[in-house]
């Protein structure tokens, strides 16, 4: 596997301006709004279809732009340096959790139907499988999907589902067996049985749609069924890569706003007489964070090098990025608010936001003791990672 330096290209770059002039226009005029009323507003999922952001490493034939995954990153390293993980989060878990299983392992119907409409925006999209029972242990879930002959019978409730009260339609994760026996089907909200409820109680992520489901004897289509029955497992377990290796792009780039952040005000803050930047304490605290910033660029770009090339059987590198940048963009952060001093447990800087923001990436998409027992089990007990994923890729 040859280093990765810098990936992009001039279309990329061009890319990266557009998204950087769009956040600018469309999306920092509202933040502060949209965290103090812990929403964000549909319409920014509008816009951002419209200028073809959801779509740009998707096919052409469904609306994107058929670029490659670097281009998916360099949307999420822009929303990433916005400072407003709640909205990119709403984005990311539209465009990158269930739309690369439609794409993968949808009929031409549904990626018609749901597919191409959530890429140009038109539909919100949203993945349905943590549980109010349990997170990391997917085997171990309770929603059920009875077959009834003529349609399917779901029942049972969702929690902490992003874009759970804003989405048109959900790819639901539902048992329809015993274990490992899981289904997904593609879930419309306008089902009748099915409610959602607003969940305001986090630490971050504000204005990040967060929604409780239940689903009381709600009746779908057989043909809601996405993929074949009893493979969901499988699926989600080749999907749920993508949303790690993006995670760790997003808290690069998290990380590397705080540590320029930190640069700037101490190039600005005096104190004795002088810059603190002239303090070697703080020089040095400084140097650590930017040396742990390359760091996690170099193990993100790795692991999407290999995504690319291996796709999900890249699970070593990607797990290895999602913990160590998930830890290390909370310590950056930590170090930022602390050459902050007072300043920076203010909200007026935002790195307060950043730290909440950024807190849950060692919880969400696997905790950092899953990706640690997942990387013991491939290093240390030399467990080989058998080929039972299904590839579920968006190129």
């Amino acid at each position: 596997m040859a280093i990765v330096t810098n990936p992009f290209t001039e279309e990329h770059e061009l890319l990266r301006h557009s998204v950087r002039s769009f956040i600018e226009a469309e999306i920092l005029p509202n933040v502060d709004e949209w965290e103090k009323n812990h929403y964000c507003s549909r319409d920014i999922f509008t816009k951002f279809g419209q200028q073809g952001f959801f779509g740009v490493s998707y096919p052409t034939q469904y609306g994107g732009s058929g670029m490659d995954l670097w281009a998916a990153a360099v949307v999420a390293e822009e929303l990433a340096y916005a400072n407003c993980g709640g909205l990119g989060m709403s984005l990311y878990a539209h465009t990158y959790l269930p739309l690369p299983l439609i794409l993968a392992i949808g009929t031409e119907e549904q990626k018609q139907k749901y597919l191409a409409p959530a890429l140009s925006g038109q539909m919100v999209a949203g993945l349905g499988i943590t549980e109010p029972s349990g997170g990391s242990d997917v085997a171990g879930m309770l929603t059920k999907a009875e077959d009834k002959g003529d349609y399917w019978l779901i029942n049972g409730s969702k929690m902490w589902i992003t874009n759970g009260n804003l989405a048109d339609f959900i790819v639901l994760v539902a048992r329809t067996g015993e274990g490992h026996n899981l289904s997904l089907f593609i879930f419309d909200t306008k089902t009748e049985g099915f409610e959602s409820i607003p969940v305001h109680n986090k630490l971050g992520m504000h204005s990040s749609d967060t929604g409780q489901l239940f689903f009381s004897d709600c009746k779908i289509p057989k043909s809601a069924l996405l993929g074949e029955v009893n493979m969901g497992f499988y699926y989600l377990m080749g999907n749920i890569q993508e949303e790690r290796l993006i995670a760790a792009i997003t808290g690069t780039f998290a990380a590397e706003w705080a540590l320029n952040k930190a640069k700037n005000y101490m190039n600005e803050r005096k104190a004795f007489g002088r810059e603190i930047g002239k303090f070697q304490v703080l020089r040095h605290k400084l140097a650590e964070m930017a040396i742990k910033v390359e760091c996690c660029r170099s193990m993100a770009y790795r692991a999407m090098a290999e995504f690319i090339e291996k796709g999900p059987e890249a699970i070593k590198i990607i797990s290895m990025a999602k913990a160590y940048v998930s830890e290390t963009t909370l310590e950056v952060i930590h170090e930022a608010i602390q050459i902050h001093g007072g300043w920076g447990y203010m909200e007026d800087y935002g790195l307060a936001r950043a730290w909440r923001d950024c807190r849950l990436m060692t919880i969400g998409a696997g905790t950092t003791e899953i990706m640690n027992e997942i990387i013991g089990k491939l290093v240390i007990d030399e467990v080989e990672h058998k080929r039972q994923v299904i590839k579920a890729r968006v190129h």
